[in-house]
């Protein structure tokens, strides 16, 4: 694969003198940089690590406008100071040299995020999608007339629109009035990449394509042949606004302190006020808040979040997750114990083991964090991370260059969905002269005149 052509800046790594990185495009864009040498992502050449709150890579005016534009680097999240908050996680992205910005985030929890300020308020969107420390990703943010995406390996995972100035210059933090940097999310970048356009999804494929170099893997098991088709990795967005809507999702619980705590404001997707949240009634720690979501769907994670304004230690601490189709018998799914020390307002990320569908998920609270009059709940997110595989008929090249794998991650997850892939008919006469067709393929029904 080959890099799109005509790029404003790139900077190798490897052409640096001093604190300046080497334009390589001709433009002579040089950037600026404190950060320290690491190893390529190949162990070819060098990168450069950003480690410290004072380190990062910015060049100012190197876009010519914001409307359109496409920056491409490979990264390696390495560590993340504990001192991180929302507007020091930015690690990529655009901005005017004052607050206002967009940039690729990494929140403490590792998942990949927007960042942006919009004359206002300081704001993150999250993906749903973590990365992994230590491990090599190609990252994309692309612009086009106030629409931005980030792309993870050549896909895209989230996409925002903004319609505030976010700026010219080029910065791998978060800039406010000066190019001082505020960094607590610790990484390294090799080959940063702006364009002055918009890539199409095709061309920044190509682009991590030309990186991850071509190899095909497939699987053997028990005389059968597999390929990896995908991993989802996703969360079930719900911003309800009543027990019953949107339709055909339902809330429920086994009490509420008053009618200002129903069971739908833990599944509203805000948590802005002590008010904004589920709670138990009065007397009672213990209790149970459910979602129906209307049809069966595979959950293996969570996301909880305590009550924002007062009563952090509220949020449950020992609790189960289990699960129903019917709303009458539940499968308990998960126990999880020993959830303290609740901040307010603070999320927590929650995986267990789990590869069935479920119509109904609930929540039982057995303890909370403390606190004697009841149980509260900011926001309740159910989601799912598993694996996706294809039953190939057979073992041939040409299976292994159309379904073959670059890589085989995450082989501990669950495999959510199997399909079939139908090929090669044939016609074979048998001994008593009949014409026989055989098809490899899972047949869906037989039936008899």
């Amino acid at each position: 694969m080959k890099i799109k052509e005509g790029y404003k800046a790139r900077w190798l790594m490897d052409d640096a003198v001093s604190t300046t990185l080497l334009d390589s495009s001709g433009n002579g864009l040089n950037a600026t940089t404190s950060s320290t040498l690491d190893s390529s992502f190949n162990n070819k050449g060098s990168a450069r690590k950003v480690s410290a709150t004072s380190q990062g890579i910015y060049r100012t005016n190197v876009l010519s406008s914001y409307a359109s534009f496409t920056i491409s680097t490979m990264y390696k999240l390495n560590s993340i100071n504990t001192a991180s908050n929302t507007y020091t996680n930015a690690i990529l992205g655009i901005t005017t040299g004052g607050a206002n910005g967009v940039f690729i985030a990494i929140s403490p929890f590792r998942e990949i995020s927007f960042y942006y300020y919009n004359g206002s308020a300081h704001l993150v969107s999250g993906s749903g999608i973590f990365l992994n420390l230590n491990e090599w990703v190609h990252l994309s943010l692309t612009a086009s007339n106030g629409v931005y995406k980030i792309y993870l390996n050549g896909v895209q995972i989230h996409a925002i629109t903004l319609s505030h100035n976010v700026g010219l210059n080029f910065s791998t933090c978060y800039v406010n009035g000066t190019y001082n940097t505020y960094t607590y999310i610790y990484g390294s970048y090799d080959d940063i990449i702006i364009w002055e356009s918009t890539l199409s999804d095709i061309e920044i494929f190509n682009v991590y394509k030309y990186y991850f170099k071509e190899k095909r893997i497939l699987l053997h098991s028990n005389n059968k042949i597999y390929s990896f088709d995908k991993q989802v990795d996703t969360w079930y967005e719900t911003k309800m606004t009543s027990d019953t809507s949107p339709s055909p999702l339902i809330a429920s619980s086994s009490s509420v302190w008053s009618s200002t705590f129903p069971a739908w404001k833990a599944f509203n997707g805000t948590n802005i006020s002590s008010e904004d949240c589920w709670v138990t009634v009065g007397g009672s720690i213990t209790g149970w808040i459910q979602l129906d979501f209307g049809s069966p769907k595979y959950c293996n994670k969570i996301k909880l979040t305590s009550r924002s304004g007062s009563t952090a230690n509220a949020c449950p601490k020992d609790f189960t997750i289990s699960a129903s189709n019917d709303g009458l018998t539940f499968d308990v799914i998960a126990t999880i114990t020993g959830q303290t020390n609740w901040a307010l307002n603070e999320t927590r990320m929650i995986t267990f083991d789990n590869a069935r569908k479920y119509r109904i998920y609930r929540l039982t609270v057995i303890s909370n964090d403390g606190y004697s009059s009841y149980s509260a709940i900011g926001q309740l997110q159910f989601g799912y991370k598993g694996n996706t595989i294809f039953d190939l008929p057979k073992c041939s090249q040409e299976n292994f260059i159309e379904y073959g794998q670059n890589e085989l991650l995450n082989l501990n997850e669950p495999i959510a969905t199997k399909n079939y892939i139908l090929q090669d008919d044939t016609n074979i006469e048998n001994e008593q002269g009949l014409w026989i067709k055989q098809i490899n393929k899972k047949p869906l029904s037989i039936s008899f005149n």
